[in-house]
């Protein structure tokens, strides 16, 4: 039984590891999209004169935005939740009711992740189309 426990933690350890690489990963290429091309378009580098592009510009902004905030949301789910547990858990070892998790936390970490990772190819996507459409238009 202990055996399987310390297998079950460290596949548990591996797949947080996991989850914090992509997430540091998304951060980072999200905040540096947003600081590069707002840097260039918003500082009059670059001036677009297509509607369509410019409107594509400014929702891949939000949706990179949006895609950092909802993953922060996530993580500080899995914070707020994991406390949570050690409280509980911390009562039963007291000799209180047993520590249980809540199916509606699970949910909710894993529904602000996949809409956060969405968001964020939504928005890589965005910018790509509008630089290869600037690209099209200027050569």
């Amino acid at each position: 039984m202990s055996s399987e426990l310390e297998q079950f933690n460290a596949h548990q350890e591996d797949v947080r590891r996991r989850v914090d690489s992509l997430v540091r990963s998304i951060f980072l290429l999200s905040g540096g999209a947003l600081t590069l091309s707002i840097g260039l378009f918003a500082g009059g580098k670059v001036q677009l004169h297509d509607q369509a592009l410019l409107e594509c510009l400014r929702q891949s902004w939000w949706a990179l935005f949006v895609s950092i905030t909802l993953l922060t949301a996530a993580l500080v789910s899995i914070i707020i939740r994991d406390y949570a547990f050690g409280e509980r858990w911390r009562r039963q070892l007291d000799g209180g009711p047993e520590a249980a998790h809540y199916m509606w936390q699970e949910w909710l970490i894993v529904t602000l992740a996949i809409l956060g990772i969405l968001v964020f190819l939504g928005g890589m996507l965005g910018l790509a189309w509008v630089a290869t459409g600037y690209l099209v238009r200027t050569n």
